[in-house]
């Protein structure tokens, strides 16, 4: 048997605070080359007696000469692997130049120290978060730009710093979009690779991606901005809770999404995104708003081809109780369920004001307004009306006449036709067929010779099968009676 363990009480080790990363400077200082070095002196105290030395120096004036005599012990300090005290050093030799006002030193402090051999990165990431706070301090627009261009050259390359060069790269975009060059601010912002950005948050990331979406729109890049817009997890929209700056964010994106879609005329993807709109919590508190993307939802849902996907989504908008506000529109959703012919010229008289001018009470959308575009989408929903009857006309129909296909569908006759090649062509009604010269349309496939042997070899099976079945049923009534004449007999 083994023998039995006894348990010991062991009393909690006190850790204490815990450290910060400032603290863990007396390990080991990283390099500019990724290279670990454990520190081998501390200078801290050396760094205590020299600092206040170089302010007395740099108040007579003398800043040149305050911003010298740290050189030594700045270089002792980063050939030594004291993060810390090389830290303190080069942050206080910008200051110096910042309180100063040597802008032109700062400028030249800040390029010498991000060049010094074996630099150590934790040091050069303080030096230039310092000058960031800076920028703002500067006191003419033209000394901001030099120091920002100087810190976009220093932080170029260099992993440990991309935040803040994001940031500076965005303060000088905003600068040229001001100034008209949009081309240039596009090219510049679209440079940073920020989706790879770790030590960003993810709000500012999406800030940055929405920005380089919102440039390559303006400048018709849409291409551009569809791969842009894939960065995006919309995932980040929904994570509770909901705060009213992630709404601002969510409600940008989908509204150039929704722009992308309307260039590349993606209805169904429009409808997609007004659905995303609407289920905002901000925009779900103000009906008005509410109402506007609800129309349109419905009203990209219609000009979107049928197929199997826009049909699911016709079905799932009539059921939303949120459609009862707009009553008109539910109507006009519900014409396209029913399975009936839609006369083009009726929808036109009663639907036409509605969608196209509105009234104050219920204001149009603006989706078919006299613009070159709105013309367009009015046109698109007189296609989709004719695509919806001869589905319906295909339902009763085998053969049809021009004349009597060209009244169902509102259509003139020659333009029926080249309505009918197209959906043809296109694959909605892949089995009609058109015959000219008797001016027919077969609108169910001709099966081949195959094909008619086959139903006729299945017939068969099937009426044979059926005669099988009702003669043993006869035989089977046969017998039951026969048995019952027998039982009777014997009583």
């Amino acid at each position: 048997m083994p023998e039995k363990r006894t348990e010991l009480l062991v009393a909690p080790v006190p850790t204490g605070e815990k450290s910060e990363f400032p603290e863990l400077a007396q390990l080991a200082a990283q390099v500019g080359d990724g290279r670990l070095l454990k520190m081998e002196y501390d200078y801290t105290k050396d760094v205590d007696a020299a600092l206040p030395n170089a302010d007395i120096l740099a108040k007579t004036g003398n800043v040149a000469g305050a911003v010298e005599s740290l050189n030594t012990l700045e270089k002792q300090s980063r050939l030594g692997s004291d993060m810390k005290s090389n830290a303190r050093v080069v942050q206080h030799m910008v200051q110096m130049c910042f309180d100063g006002k040597q802008w032109d030193l700062l400028n030249e402090t800040i390029l010498a120290l991000s060049k010094k051999r074996l630099l150590i990165k934790v040091a050069i990431a303080r030096m230039v978060r310092s000058c960031c706070q800076m920028v703002e301090k500067m006191p003419t627009e033209e000394l901001r730009m030099k120091l920002i261009e100087t810190l976009r050259t220093v932080t170029a390359g260099k992993i440990y710093v991309e935040v803040e060069r994001a940031r500076l790269t965005s303060y000088v975009v905003k600068k040229l979009e001001a100034q008209g060059k949009l081309e240039e601010a596009a090219t510049m912002l679209l440079e940073l690779q920020v989706e790879t950005y770790g030590s960003m948050e993810v709000k500012e990331r999406v800030e940055f991606l929405l920005e380089q979406m919102r440039l390559s729109v303006a400048r018709e890049d849409y291409v551009r901005a569809s791969i842009i817009a894939k960065k995006i997890s919309t995932k980040f929209f929904t994570k509770e809770p909901v705060e009213d700056q992630v709404q601002n964010l969510k409600l940008k994106f989908y509204e150039l999404m929704i722009t992308v879609g309307l260039h590349n005329n993606n209805y169904l993807d429009v409808c997609r995104h007004y659905r995303a709109i609407q289920e905002t919590p901000k925009i779900l508190g103000d009906l008005e708003k509410n109402k506007m993307a609800l129309k349109c939802a419905v009203i990209y849902v219609l000009l979107a081809p049928h197929g199997n996907e826009q049909w699911d989504l016709v079905h799932r908008l009539v059921q939303m109780r949120d459609l009862e506000s707009i009553l008109e529109y539910k109507k006009f959703l519900e014409l396209f369920i029913n399975q009936e012919i839609i006369s083009w010229t009726e929808l036109g008289k009663t639907y036409q004001a509605l969608l196209r001018v509105g009234t104050p009470a219920n204001p149009a959308t603006g989706i078919f307004d006299d613009s070159a575009n709105g013309n367009k989408r009015w046109e698109d929903l007189h296609v989709r009306v004719g695509e919806h009857n001869l589905r319906m006309v295909s339902k009763y129909y085998t053969q049809i006449t021009f004349d009597r296909l060209a009244e169902l569908l509102d259509f003139p006759v020659a333009e029926m036709e080249q309505f009918l090649c197209n959906l043809i062509v296109n694959g909605m009604i892949p089995n009609a067929k058109i015959d000219r010269p008797n001016r027919i349309v077969n609108l169910k496939a001709k099966k081949a010779h195959v094909d008619h042997l086959d139903q006729w070899a299945d017939n068969v099976r099937r009426l044979t099968d059926t005669l099988n079945k009702v003669s043993h049923l006869i035989l089977k009534e046969e017998m039951v009676h026969k048995n019952l004449e027998q039982v009777s007999a014997i009583h």
